[in-house]
């Protein structure tokens, strides 16, 4: 693959992290983090992607605070994330690809791409996005959606084939994988519980598909 693994691709402005973030909020995205590094679609290791992490998660935030909570860029390798791993995108600019963001690092290289999920389903208040060769190898025998292979990751092409796909797909949590991006596969739904599961039932279903 041409790309490069965990390059942002958009502008960002950064600011200073401001209130603690509430427990209710963190704790339980840094739990289901831990859960997708046990599963290996989140995480860090020389013999993947030269290197790099790879794998992000996402929440909304409720009420007027608005936009999401999503672990920083090149953090999967960091098995016990605290709070100071996550970045609240605060607001974004499509047009510009931009975001603004308060944190100690900067957010995810999925940043724009989470947020066209969240702008363009209210019902969507998480995202989890892993790399599995086994899901994206056997995604049409599992019955997947799919991002075309022209459209690279963390690109305005990606973001735009993003809001085609909520828009006739309406299956919720939504599973799909991105053919132009290697491995990689999105979850998207309501409840944490409900979108976590459904990507694991997904990862279930292509290990059936493995030849023995």
């Amino acid at each position: 693959m041409a790309e490069t693994e965990g390059v942002i691709q958009f502008e960002c402005c950064l600011a200073a992290p401001g209130a603690e973030l509430p427990d209710d909020l963190a704790q339980p995205l840094l739990a289901w983090r831990k859960v997708l590094r046990r599963l290996e679609l989140i995480g860090q290791t020389e013999a993947r992607y030269g290197g790099l992490g790879y794998g992000n998660i996402s929440r909304r935030v409720p009420g007027a605070a608005g936009g999401f909570l999503i672990t920083a860029s090149q953090t999967s390798g960091i098995a016990d994330a605290g709070v100071e791993h996550l970045v609240w995108v605060r607001r974004w600019d499509l047009g510009r690809f931009q975001v603004e963001a308060e944190g100690a690092l900067p957010p995810s290289s999925e940043s724009l791409t989470h947020a066209m999920l969240y702008a363009n389903d209210p019902q969507v208040n998480w995202v989890l996005h892993g790399h599995c060769p086994d899901i994206w190898q056997n995604a049409a025998a599992v019955g997947l959606a799919a991002i075309d292979a022209d459209v690279g990751y963390g690109s305005p092409q990606m973001a735009a084939a993003v809001t085609s796909l909520l828009s006739t797909t309406c299956v919720r949590p939504l599973v799909f994988v991105t053919l132009g991006h290697q491995d990689g596969v999105f979850a998207c739904g309501g409840s944490v519980e409900a979108t976590g599961g459904a990507l694991v039932a997904a990862l279930a279903r292509a290990l059936a598909c493995r030849k023995p």
